[in-house]
């Protein structure tokens, strides 16, 4: 686990690096205005801010308060007379769980959707179950969780250790060949047992590190 927080850290100082030289470029640049030197259209709108970055913004907030999904879900709950009860189902990047919120009248109802307009929902016969995206993982996870490799290359998280075989979710085939020969002694064996994963620092280093050996190149990964 050592080797995967080294690696993560790396990436985090390179990308510190590249954020210090643009500042060190902006101050440059804002001394030799305040000092009269003439400076090029180009570089005078770097240190321009764009007029219309507070529209967007405002535009942006416009649109989450008319979210069309959330008007929809509204809509649903006052056609529906037989509507009593809400739960919570939080889905967790490894682990889900519902938990029961009590009774509520429709207007209750409403309420709770617009004080948390992140949350999606769904009608499941006389109950409303809201769902809340959690970027952690679930209690049980981290008292269980594993991420290994199957007989075909591809990277697992695994509910037990991964000859338990309960698999919780499939990222990417890995290219078995190139990490046997580059990787640090002890690694390709380590992921064949199973890498424990107790918190989402351990889920993100690990997922990163391999995500270098993934046969086809992989994007924005969800955390």
């Amino acid at each position: 686990m050592i080797f995967f927080r080294r690696k993560d850290k790396d990436k985090r100082f390179k990308g510190l690096k590249r954020i210090f030289w643009r500042l060190t470029i902006c101050l440059v640049l804002a001394a030799m205005a305040l000092g009269g030197l003439p400076l090029s259209q180009s570089l005078q709108s770097l240190l321009t801010m764009p007029d219309n970055v507070e529209v967007i913004g405002n535009n942006l907030n416009l649109m989450e308060e008319s979210d069309p999904s959330q008007e929809l879900l509204i809509k649903k709950i006052e056609d529906t007379e037989q509507l009593t009860e809400v739960a919570l189902e939080k889905s967790y990047i490894c682990g889900v769980e519902t938990i029961s919120l009590g009774i509520f009248d429709t207007a209750e109802m409403v309420s709770i959707i617009k004080q948390h307009p992140d949350w999606s929902g769904r009608l499941d016969q006389n109950r409303l179950i809201l769902n809340e995206q959690i970027n952690d993982l679930s209690p049980e996870c981290r008292e269980n969780a594993f991420m290994g490799m199957d007989p075909n290359g591809n990277l697992i998280l695994y509910q037990g250790e991964p000859d338990e075989e309960k698999v919780i979710r499939t990222f990417f085939q890995l290219d078995v060949g190139t990490m046997e020969s580059s990787l640090p002694e002890g690694v390709l064996e380590q992921l064949h047992k199973g890498i424990r994963i107790q918190d989402v620092d351990e889920y993100n280093s690990v997922l990163s590190t391999f995500s270098d050996y993934a046969v086809a190149p992989v994007g924005n990964i969800v955390r």
